[in-house]
């Protein structure tokens, strides 16, 4: 089972109006509600591609509610802690040209709350998968990952993060399967932000990193195998729509990929470009029949 962890989830409301005039009326033209966070986007496309998949986290509220409804709907196991305080944030996204965010704060969560969630994980089997994305909301300590991976009942479980900063070089001393940030993310985790990639891979390395996957957007990505191989795919053309969620995607097709044990890390890298492409070219997470599409049209070089 593929476990992912969405501390703060939220219902992502988008809105498209012709021109937002501040201090009036506006009235959208198109609308949509929908559920979302970095590691509920990761389960929704393992969901898409046939893996089964349990999402962890608070919820919160009628918000909560729906919220889980919608990751139900989509074949995700939503196994969310109700929080008693507050309600699952409102995101909103309004479209005038330009987009403009305002992000909700979320709910409090209590000691036994944040203990419950502690208590799930501990259940986590030999052999899983536990996928941490994402900040840490308000309500939550910043060393929450940290406390999170010191549950874990046993080493064999493959743990990935996808976080920024502190929050990610913090995780290193449990030594992460994988960890995927982008390259901008990648300067802001060493000393030497100016330093060649490779010296910059080496010291993730050196602090306790598995296989390291930079998505590089209209560069493609390039992995970094725990085993030193070097592994480079080249992008795609085609129209960008929103790159939400993409790099969660490519997560996820990296480890729907792993599910088949005669895969090699050149097909992993193949099915996670594919995945990540094609919700880079949709509104939302891709169907699987977008990622199918691509998946032939993908190249990567071994560069060792």
């Amino acid at each position: 089972m593929i476990y992912t962890v969405t501390l703060n989830p939220a219902l992502d409301y988008y809105c498209t109006v012709e021109t937002l005039n501040l201090g009036e009326t506006n009235r959208c033209i198109t609308e949509s509600l929908i559920g979302g966070g970095k590691g509920i986007n990761v389960s929704l496309m393992l969901a898409q591609l046939g893996v089964p998949t349990t999402a962890l986290g608070f919820a919160a509220g009628f918000t909560g509610e729906e919220l889980i409804r919608q990751l139900q709907a989509q074949s995700v196991n939503a196994d969310f802690i109700r929080c008693e305080q507050g309600q699952t944030r409102i995101n909103v996204k309004i479209n005038s040209g330009v987009e403009t965010e305002i992000n909700g704060r979320g709910p409090e969560v209590s000691t036994a709350e944040r203990e419950a969630l502690l208590d799930r994980i501990r259940r986590i089997q030999p052999g899983d998968t536990l996928v941490l994305s994402g900040n840490v909301p308000p309500t939550l300590p910043e060393s929450i990952y940290e406390q999170i991976l010191a549950e874990l009942p046993a080493s064999s479980i493959r743990v990935v993060v996808d976080a920024e900063g502190a929050l990610l070089r913090d995780t290193l001393r449990f030594h992460p399967f994988l960890i995927k940030p982008n390259l901008a993310e990648l300067r802001q985790l060493v000393a030497n932000p100016q330093a060649p990639v490779s010296d910059q891979i080496q010291e993730l390395r050196q602090q306790g990193a598995g296989h390291i996957l930079v998505s590089m957007g209209a560069e493609g990505s390039i992995l970094f195998s725990a085993e030193d191989g070097v592994y480079r795919q080249r992008p795609l053309p085609g129209q960008t729509v929103s790159t939400v969620g993409a790099g969660d995607s490519m997560v996820a097709g990296f480890l729907a990929s792993l599910e088949n044990p005669a895969s090699t890390l050149e097909d992993s890298l193949r099915w996670a470009a594919a995945c990540g492409t094609a919700t880079a070219f949709s509104r939302g997470i891709a169907r699987r029949e977008q990622v199918e599409a691509l998946l032939d049209q993908i190249r990567i070089e071994d560069k060792l």
